[in-house]
């Protein structure tokens, strides 16, 4: 007999539809039928320009509600589809207020529901108050958790919720085809782009990702400003979209040096990246440590306490390297590292090797163990 999952999401991003395309295929293999169900993006989300399409996949109507800094979503879920599944995989997030509608399923109607999800808020560094509450009460009524990374795991574990019921997906995106491009990218072709963009090209930093507040963009300018002084021939190159685009035009304006040329993809986004020696994030870091795999260009952020789980994948010394969050530390570091070609060297042939381990495919084959587990748990 065939067992059905549903996977919820608020919103369907494009880099996850090669994981659901391909967790799909391989489930049917084992009998596992599996859904998709989403929302459209808000009007801010838009901005990003990141919205996936399955056509398997099911939308369903998500009405907002803002009470002052606090956004909570309800996503409208038919009780029937609710009772058509043997696993209901959902984020673990606050906000979802129809998350709590399946919790009482799960104890009244035999739902047998799975967390995804960090395993915490990683961008809240408050030690109290009632989200917290709210937070650790709520991972612990779901029957299996899928967490992002090991990072996650141990959050779980350290808040009580038992070993055995949890899956570690090592989050992944697909990256073959930004290895692929990255391999081909020619002399020529930077040369060429490096004259379009009116830059030298002898030692750029790139900023690879959204503009958002929780990067830290201010702290980005005022490193970038000071390693220019230090080193005259930096220069910076903004690759992203997003709510703080404004800041980002003014500050390229006053600087012949700094260049931004808004949100890049697939190929046109590794010729761009393929320009940069250094990626510069001294904000949260989260997938977009993956890029800095897949590409070979070393990454440099802070210990500034709002990063995703995925920084459990950033080894200090060896693929990138973790600053005190302190300016003039991230500075020294940045501009050490470009004074010392083989440590460079060395750092960029550990990222290529990680890009091998962070794979779309373990992440399948990790979901999919973990989904049967559930099942039969």
């Amino acid at each position: 007999m065939t067992k059905k999952v549903l996977i919820i999401q608020r919103r369907l991003t494009e880099y996850r539809v090669p994981l659901f395309m391909a967790l799909k295929e391989k489930l049917s293999k084992g009998k596992i039928s599996l859904s998709i169900l989403r929302s459209k993006p808000t009007a801010e989300e838009l901005i990003r320009a990141d919205e996936g399409f399955l056509p398997w996949g099911m939308n369903v109507r998500c009405q907002t509600y803002n009470f002052g800094n606090m956004r909570l979503f309800w996503q409208a879920l038919p009780n029937k589809l609710v009772s058509m599944y043997d696993l209901i995989i959902i984020p673990h997030e606050n906000s979802l207020l129809s998350n709590y509608r399946l919790l009482l399923a799960r104890r009244h109607e035999n739902v047998r529901l799975a967390f995804w999800g960090h395993g915490a808020n990683f961008q809240n560094s408050r030690n109290g108050g009632l989200k917290k509450w709210l937070r650790e009460w709520s991972m612990k009524q779901a029957n299996w958790w899928f967490a992002y990374t090991s990072a996650s795991v141990k959050r779980l574990i350290e808040s009580g919720y038992p070993e055995a019921k949890i899956t570690c997906l090592n989050n992944a995106i697909d990256t073959r085809s930004l290895i692929e491009w990255a391999s081909f990218v020619s002399v020529e072709e930077k040369r060429r782009l490096l004259a379009s963009l009116s830059l030298g090209g002898q030692a750029v930093g790139i900023y690879l990702g959204s503009l958002h507040k929780d990067k830290r963009l201010d702290f980005l300018f005022a490193a970038a400003d000071e390693l220019r002084k230090r080193k005259p021939i930096f220069e910076l190159l903004i690759i992203g979209d997003g709510p703080l685009r404004s800041i980002v035009e003014n500050f390229v304006r006053t600087r012949h040096w700094a260049k931004w040329i808004g949100a890049k993809h697939d190929r046109e986004k590794v010729l761009y990246a393929s320009l940069g020696k250094i990626m510069l994030n001294p904000g949260m870091v989260g997938l977009g440590i993956l890029d800095s795999f897949a590409l070979g260009i070393p990454m440099v952020t802070t210990d500034c306490g709002i990063h995703s789980p995925e920084i459990a994948y950033l080894e200090h010394g060896r693929n990138g390297f973790i600053t005190p969050n302190e300016q003039d530390e991230y500075v020294q570091c940045v501009a050490d590292l470009f004074e010392d070609p083989l440590l460079l060297e060395r750092l960029k042939l550990n990222c290529r090797e990680d890009a091998k381990k962070y794979t779309l495919e373990n992440m399948v084959n990790n979901f999919c163990n973990g989904i049967l587990s559930a099942l039969n748990s």
